[in-house]
């Protein structure tokens, strides 16, 4: 800014006990700070949301990466910038809103390359403020506790992208995942789209599918996982092409939030096939969430980690133990039957 003599985060830093040093990264705890002065707040406020047609500028850009995945999320975003001739110039992460959270802001700070800037903040309305000083001129969020502010996507010349988890505009929201195995949805996957005002509105940059299949989601992260990079680096190729992205059909969107509790009860009744997607559902919440669907099976309420639709006896009653081998149970349905060879007991609060 104008008449601007020191950066905000680096005078943080200097503070006698407000910053360390870790894993060779540069950090700083954002908690009962003055950054800036408000004429300053007021004129980043003022700023215009960047467009989503930007004019094509080749490397080297200067990125900051806003995440609480964990630590190696950080090395391989590094790696990939540092491929395609870019500088990761700082990160931005946060312990989350109180259940938001994933613990993993230390990991990060750890992770960050030696001479990278690193915030670790909940204060959202210091962000702005904070980072101008760095001259960004892209952002790069990926799974990120926060809604990131107008006067931060407002920073960078290129603008803000974000790795969202879900496939748009279907699956917007916390629990994208969740709702796609709720909904039976063929495929999951994760979208790379321009950041906005609007929560995961932003046209989109690129998409990664896959079968959902009958298994369960944490069996396909390491084939998500593994194509995550190339669908990265599509996406900033576009940056770099001044892509301005394909707009959301808002017709098809819809808000994954968090489940209301009445849907973790277990209807043995139903359908095997909606009771596997139930518990599945409940195997694939977004941040926050307490998995796992409760179902009543002989008087004992059990929490159902792992089901597979099979062969039941039409003759049972719903809800009746077929089998027992072990641990593993097979459970008559409505129609079919389900076998649950995970499961935990659980108390249920009395009404």
């Amino acid at each position: 800014m104008p008449g601007r003599t020191s950066s905000p985060l680096l005078s943080t830093r200097r503070r006698a006990g407000s910053g360390e040093e870790r894993g060779g990264a540069s950090w700083c705890y954002d908690d009962h700070l003055a950054v800036g002065s408000m004429q300053e707040t007021m004129m980043l406020n003022d700023l215009p949301l960047v467009p989503h047609s930007p004019p094509a500028i080749p490397p080297p850009w200067r990125v900051v990466l806003f995440t609480d995945f964990a630590g190696e999320a950080v090395i391989m975003a590094r790696q990939l910038l540092e491929a395609m001739g870019h500088k990761l110039v700082g990160i931005v992460t946060s312990p989350g809103p109180r259940g938001r959270g994933r613990g993993t802001h230390l990991d990060i700070v750890a992770a960050a390359p030696r001479g990278t800037d690193v915030l670790v903040s909940n204060r959202p309305a210091h962000w702005a403020a904070m980072l101008a000083p760095l001259r960004p001129d892209l952002i790069v969020s990926a799974s990120f506790p926060w809604v990131i502010p107008d006067d931060v996507i407002a920073l960078p010349r290129l603008g803000a992208i974000n790795l969202h988890g879900g496939l748009l505009p279907e699956r917007r929201g916390p629990n994208s995942f969740g709702w796609a195995y709720r909904l039976g949805d063929p495929e999951v996957g994760f979208t790379v789209h321009w950041l906005e005002s609007g929560l995961d509105t932003g046209p989109i940059l690129g998409q990664l599918r896959v079968p959902t299949g009958d298994g369960y989601f944490d069996e396909l992260l390491p084939t998500l996982f593994a194509q995550l990079p190339g669908l990265m680096a599509g996406a900033l190729a576009k940056v770099a092409a001044g892509d301005p992205g394909a707009p959301q059909d808002e017709s098809q969107a819809f808000y994954a939030s968090d489940f209301d509790e009445e849907y973790r009860l277990i209807d043995w009744g139903r359908p095997a096939s909606e009771v596997h997607n139930q518990c599945r559902a409940w195997m694939a919440l977004g941040r926050g969430g307490n998995p796992g669907a409760i179902g009543i099976v002989d008087g004992q309420a059990l929490r159902i980690l792992r089901t597979r639709v099979t062969a039941g006896d039409p003759t049972a009653s719903a809800g009746s133990v077929l089998q027992r081998d072990g641990d593993t149970l097979v459970v008559q349905c409505g129609d079919g039957a389900l076998l649950v060879p995970e499961h935990a007991p659980v108390s249920i609060p009395a009404e």
